[in-house]
């Protein structure tokens, strides 16, 4: 539509484009007159609104009403400007996120549209100039409240995809480091391989050794250590094991010599040598006795039972 007729159509700050037959909106006309804050585009064919009619921000009145819009812009909140929007009889069923963003809209007609529950009963029935403002606050409060409830899953599901991706990457720097390891097991295990075959290689060129000998060396190197310990624990046993016997020889001695005397009360030896130690040995023995009992009853038995 050319710029010259739009002008002619502009009454003051009205401009009235309504029963123009019109599918598409002028856009980068309409962009041209920014003295046009009234704009009526009723009774027309439309059934989308462009994306740039979103930056026509100058609009306070904008009548839409008797179209066939199925939807809005979803940056048509981009109209900060709007007071009183008419959108009367089309087929919109909800309205875009960014509603909520039209703090000024003091007036807002949605009847004759197929909208949802929440918005269809927070419109109300716009009968009037009234009821058409209560309508403009109410939908301004829904859309606000539904924004923030929006930005709240939105942020859980931001906050879940963190915490799944925290848990990949770990995963994922876990695997990488078993794999190092597991590479660096099998470098060790190589490289071990590798100084076998030399050292084989070394000993076949000196003296061309068999490979059990070979092997019959390595075993003997790593087992120079544990010989080297079978040594001395069994030194350790050979001497245990003599002053054990030597122990029991010692203790059937005296057995047999305090048989002999027991059973020879005349021997002289024994009268002169054996009893005095033996009863030497019986009083020592119960005074250890008696001082082990009074120990006992004195610490022991009052600390257990007391």
């Amino acid at each position: 539509m050319p710029k010259e007729s739009l002008r002619d159509k502009l009454e003051g700050n009205k401009l009235d484009l309504s029963l123009s037959n019109l599918d598409t909106v002028p856009v980068k006309e309409l962009a041209l007159l920014p003295k046009a804050t009234r704009l009526d585009l009723s009774c027309n064919k439309l059934t989308v609104l462009p994306d740039p009619f979103c930056t026509l921000t100058h609009l306070i009145e904008l009548d839409l009403s008797k179209n066939s819009l199925s939807e809005l812009p979803h940056d048509f909140g981009q109209l900060e400007n709007l007071q009183h929007l008419d959108l009367l009889g089309n087929n919109l069923k909800t309205l875009p996120r960014s509603f909520c963003m039209l703090r000024k809209l003091r007036w807002l007609d949605l009847k004759d549209n197929p909208l949802e529950d929440g918005l269809k009963k927070n419109a109300g029935d716009c009968l009037d100039e009234t009821q058409c403002k209560k309508c403009a606050t109410r939908i301004l409060m829904y859309m606000t409240d539904l924004d923030e409830q929006l930005e709240k899953q939105y942020q859980l599901k931001k906050q879940r995809k963190e915490k799944e991706e925290a848990k990949k990457k770990q995963k994922e720097e876990m695997e990488r480091q078993q794999k190092r390891q597991e590479k660096k097991a099998e470098k060790e295990r190589r490289r071990r391989e590798h100084e076998a075959r030399r050292a084989q290689e070394i000993l076949a060129q000196n003296g061309d050794t068999s490979d059990e000998e070979f092997n019959a060396a390595q075993e003997k190197l790593k087992g120079n250590g544990g010989i080297k310990s079978k040594k001395v624990s069994g030194g350790w046993s050979c001497f245990l094991l003599v002053f054990m016997s030597v122990l029991a020889l010692l203790l059937a001695l005296l057995v047999a010599v305090d048989f002999h005397c027991t059973a020879n009360l005349k021997d002289e030896n024994c009268k002169l040598h054996w009893k005095p130690v033996r009863s030497q040995a019986v009083a020592t023995t119960q005074a250890a006795k008696t001082s082990v009992v009074n120990f006992y009853h004195s610490y022991i038995e009052s600390y257990l039972f007391k």
